[in-house]
């Protein structure tokens, strides 16, 4: 990775404003106590998910004091900052929304900025101001690249979020530096201690190093779930509750510092409360030593962060499935496109043969090499589409649903876990449609997938069975379930299957939040998740759905296809097919051209400028996403011009993977086909189309500038 040098060669920069209010916003700044500080994993964490997100070489956390510009954390970055008139983020922090300069040769405040002009030099810049509770801009989290490019709107939402995150690291620290401040006063007096217990909702803690003996505050007993009477004095009361994974290395951790002569210790560790639940625990102290310097006690606070920690985790996991998401659509989009020209060229090559046959010599083993390799393109589109339906995990659009094929996505997905462990048996009763978010009720029955497979071992497939059940059950309700032949939960941990955290997976393996989360996705869709268990024979878990008489549809999807067989030829049409994939374009120039009169264009500006010169036409075929104008700009140029013919257009698309293009597809009524398409299927919905009469007689064809 490119990375850029110590210092930039000499050149000219325009200088930003000093910011109304620059005096308070650096009086905040230095509050945080962070500048000039080591390197934190938590930065580095958020510079790295933020290069990665927004696909960039360099990223950074910069802080902007008096007269320079601080990188608190970096990727891809070699100096440690740089002067506050060369930044851009100087700039940034001038306003509260994101700062984007997608070429700064093309922009006079930084064209001749050195860093600009260097051979290295940088072209790209994205900055989200960090904005404290108090308003005061701190610094940015940016992003930047040696070439001109364009964030999308969910990169540039990331960035903001990312920016949050970085915030509320701040703000911990300052709330970190502020406990500090107040344990140091614990040193003075009793009394001190008695005003920090009275100021504090934590535990605070003594731990007398000579006798082992530790006391407490009352506030242990509301933290801890346990009586102050039940907490021992002796300090090993308080190490057996350590979690079995958290305690040699908490142990070895807090003995380290004492030894080393460390004058704080901190660490996070799950602790076992009262109830038998864990918690997260985040505890800091004061290591107190005689003048000799040897440990005489410890003074400390213990802070519950389970439901910060969840809270974070969540968050997470929301922006990791949404990036995974946006990723598994553009991956299905790529590969729709030349699957789409090659299931048409086989298809089309397939019947040549056929039609051919008689006489030519090895045709028919010719085609039987194009069927199967037709068949082996038929099932990448059924996996591609499988995973098009995970690519939409911030979709909240509840819509009529077939339950069967959500649910044959989801098993596709879960294959590989399965294909070692069990066998995957689908016994489907007859239900009917069911209203839900297809993408997060096949995150759920994804999961419980998943779940069944890991709670059996590998390498006894033929042996143990996972099964997937459909029913109606005699409320109206439609069911789930999904049971397995595995270990099954034992009666102690049942009632906390879906807390958040809990697992019963190794340390390290799962968060313990798949359960949690199902549970969660359910009840937001009006449903149930339920489970029974029975140790060493399986468990069940149960999705329940309710009625659908309980909601109505808001609307029926047209028919995009009409039924194949019932299609008869009508005549010859002009249809003009716009694409930028050159492939996909000779594939149906060539496959509906035996028909039809084909006019293509790689370029939708290109096909504007045809029809604008009175050229007749029928139907258009137009690809929704392409560079320059989408079929989606296409398409309003042509309604704002000629509205009567806005409903000639056919869409064809290999995904629809942004929320625009997602939206514009639901409002608008023209029929469309996914790529890759049936030759069959298209050749009907273009004849059905010519039967109606698209263009009336005596009509013009001539589009109006606009």
């Amino acid at each position: 990775m490119a990375r850029v040098p110590d210092s930039p060669p000499a050149g000219g920069a325009v200088a930003a404003p000093l910011p109304d209010n620059e005096q308070e916003r650096l009086a905040a700044l230095r509050s945080y106590a962070v500048l000039d500080t080591e390197p934190e994993l938590s930065f580095d964490d958020v510079t790295h998910l933020a290069s990665r997100i927004c696909g960039t070489p360099m990223a950074a956390v910069v802080l902007v004091d008096e007269t320079r510009q601080w990188f608190k954390s970096r990727q891809g970055v070699g100096i440690e900052g740089c002067s506050r008139e060369e930044g851009f983020c100087s700039h940034a922090i001038l306003r509260s929304e994101p700062f984007i300069i997608e070429d700064a040769t093309a922009d006079a405040r930084f064209r001749d900025n050195p860093f600009v002009n260097a051979p290295w030099g940088i072209r790209f810049y994205a900055g989200v101001p960090l904005i404290n509770p108090q308003g005061h801009a701190l610094g940015t989290v940016c992003v930047l690249d040696y070439t001109p490019r364009q964030l999308t709107p969910e990169q540039t939402r990331s960035l903001e979020a990312l920016a949050r995150q970085v915030v509320s690291l701040l703000e911990l620290r300052r709330m970190n530096h502020e406990q500090r401040r107040l344990i140091a006063e614990l040193r003075t007096s009793q009394e001190r201690i008695d005003i920090l217990q009275r100021a504090t909702h934590d535990a605070i803690w003594d731990w007398d190093l000579k006798t082992n003996q530790l006391t407490w505050n009352p506030r242990v007993a509301e933290l801890l779930g346990d009586d102050l009477e039940h907490a021992s004095s002796d300090i090993s009361w308080w190490f057996d509750r350590f979690h079995p994974g958290d305690r040699a290395r908490v142990t070895e951790s807090l003995e380290r510092a004492i030894a080393q002569g460390a004058s704080l210790w901190t660490d996070e560790y799950r602790f076992r409360l009262a109830n038998g639940k864990w918690a997260r625990m985040f505890s800091r102290s004061a290591i107190l030593r005689d003048a000799e310097g040897h440990p005489r006690r410890l003074i400390g606070v213990g802070v519950d962060i389970s439901e910060r920690e969840e809270l974070r985790a969540r968050v997470e996991l929301a922006e990791r499935m949404s990036s995974v998401g946006t990723l598994a659509a553009g991956v299905a989009h790529e590969i729709n496109n030349p699957l789409a020209y090659v299931m048409a060229n086989l298809s089309y090559a397939l019947t040549e043969v056929r039609e051919g046959r008689a006489a030519a010599p090895g045709a028919d083993e010719l085609t039987q090499v194009l069927q199967e390799a037709h068949e082996g393109a038929e099932r990448i589109r059924r996996i591609v589409r499988d995973l098009k339906t995970f690519s939409r995990p911030a979709d909240e659009r509840m819509e009529w649903l077939d339950l069967h094929h959500t649910i044959d996505s989801a098993a596709t997905l879960a294959w590989n876990e399965i294909r070692h462990r069990a066998r995957l048996v689908k016994q489907y009763q007859e239900v009917p449609p069911v209203y839900a978010n297809e993408g997060r009720l096949g995150q759920v029955v994804l999961h419980l997938l998943v779940n069944a497979a890991h709670a059996i071992a590998e390498g006894a497939a033929d042996q143990n069975e996972i099964r997937i059940t459909t029913r109606v059950d005699a409320e109206g309700r439609v069911l789930i379930e999904v049971s397995d032949t595995g270990r099954g939960i034992p009666e102690s941990i049942r009632s906390r299957v879906f807390e958040p955290f809990f697992t019963t997976q190794p340390v390290g393996e799962g968060m313990g939040l798949g359960l949690s989360i199902s549970h969660t996705l359910m009840t937001h869709m009006g449903g149930e998740l339920q489970f029974e268990s029975e140790v060493g024979k399986g468990t069940v878990f149960r999705v329940v759905l309710p009625p659908p008489a309980r909601r109505e549809p808001t609307s029926v999807p047209p028919e995009t296809v009409p039924p194949r067989a019932e299609v008869a030829a009508t005549r010859r049409g002009r249809l003009l097919v716009v694409d930028d994939e050159a492939r996909v374009l000779s594939s149906l120039e060539r496959t509906l051209g035996r028909t039809h009169e084909v006019i293509a264009f790689d370029r939708a500006q290109a096909a504007l400028a045809w029809m604008e010169q009175g050229q007749p036409w029928d139907l258009i075929l137009c690809d929704v996403m392409m560079p320059e104008m989408t079929g989606m700009e296409f398409h309003e140029a042509l309604a704002r011009r000629m509205p009567e013919r806005a409903r000639d257009i056919i869409f064809i698309t290999g995904g629809a993977f942004t929320a625009t293009a997602r939206e514009f597809l639901a409002r608008v009524d023209n029929a469309r086909l996914d790529k890759p398409f049936d030759l069959e299927a298209l050749c009907a919905l273009v004849e059905a189309r010519l039967k109606e009469g698209v263009q009336k007689p005596g009509g013009s064809s001539r589009v109006h500038p606009g």
